[in-house]
């Protein structure tokens, strides 16, 4: 009885470890698609989105995808678009209008991504508000694959941890807007007609987006009693990189207004931090500009 034991124990190590190294070498060519979204953020703001990412999204500013890997471009909008690839370009099919073909619609097609590196796009024609709200430069990252590896399986071990919500201060992380309080500089008074200040982007909270809001009491604005908020004024930036970022939001037509006829206007400051993975985090500053 013992040997046809030791001979299943044996064909089940073998087993095993022919599992741990099909992982490895099952790594597929990744796929991804992008489609042109005409209401980015804002209505009527176009830019190039995750297929079926719906009403308002961020703009798929910079993507991933494994070397041998294929991104589907789909324009189905009435915006025409194009992509001009500025450096090293992959190999698309003939439906993709590249430039200098002119921008059109509708139209789909295929870029095939064979070598590792970053692949830089533009598309003109998409919403481009500024620097901090253009949305015609696009990142195509092609990674390599991975190598074929052996994974050896040691014992469970059985570790005991305080677990800590995503944006709460640990070693390591740190918000902008929340658990890092002097990541975020913001002076109480300022003056003109553009609201000022700088936040320090933690390496965990690179690649998210940042949302800077400006609001006043509908009164000043109205020269009524309505109390309510009113928005005059919005900043967004995706793709955040690490390190320390200034930003500048002006105020909107109706907010200027509100300013030179009363010289002087409060502001609430919603700031608002989006991840790429964990839920957002939100703080609130009061801020008096002065004309």
């Amino acid at each position: 009885m013992r040997v046809p034991t030791l001979l299943l124990f044996t064909l089940a190590a073998l087993v095993g470890a022919a599992v741990a190294v099909l992982p490895a070498l099952a790594a597929a060519p990744s796929e991804t698609k992008l489609e042109v979204n005409e209401n980015c953020v804002e209505n009527n703001w176009p830019c190039w989105a995750a297929a079926g990412s719906g009403s308002k999204p961020v703009p798929a500013s910079k993507i991933t995808i494994a070397a041998g890997g294929e991104v589907t471009f789909t324009d189905n909008t009435t915006t025409k678009a194009n992509i001009a690839w500025m450096g090293a370009a992959p190999t698309c099919s003939s439906s993709v209008p590249v430039s200098p073909a002119p921008p059109q619609t509708p139209w789909e097609g295929k870029c095939k991504f064979e070598q590792p590196g970053t692949y830089k796009f533009e598309s003109s024609t998409l919403f481009n508000g500024g620097p901090s709200l253009d949305y015609t430069k696009y990142e195509i990252v092609v990674e390599s694959t991975a190598t074929p590896t052996t994974t050896t399986t040691t014992p469970p071990t059985t570790t005991t941890s305080t677990p800590t919500a995503p944006h709460e201060p640990s070693p390591g992380y740190g918000s902008p807007v929340e658990g890092a309080p002097r990541a975020l500089k913001l002076a109480a008074s300022q003056h003109g007609s553009t609201l000022r200040g700088s936040i320090k982007v933690s390496q965990a909270d690179s690649g998210g987006r940042l949302e800077v809001a400006l609001f006043a009491a509908g009164a000043p604005l109205a020269k009524t009693q309505h109390a309510a908020q009113v928005r005059i004024g919005r900043l967004v930036r995706s793709a955040l990189k690490a390190g320390s970022m200034s930003f500048s939001v002006p105020l909107s037509a109706k907010g200027k207004a509100s300013l030179r006829r009363h010289r002087r206007l409060t502001l609430t400051v919603k700031i608002t931090l989006t991840p790429l993975r964990g839920a957002a985090v939100t703080t609130t500053r009061s801020v008096v500009m002065h004309s």
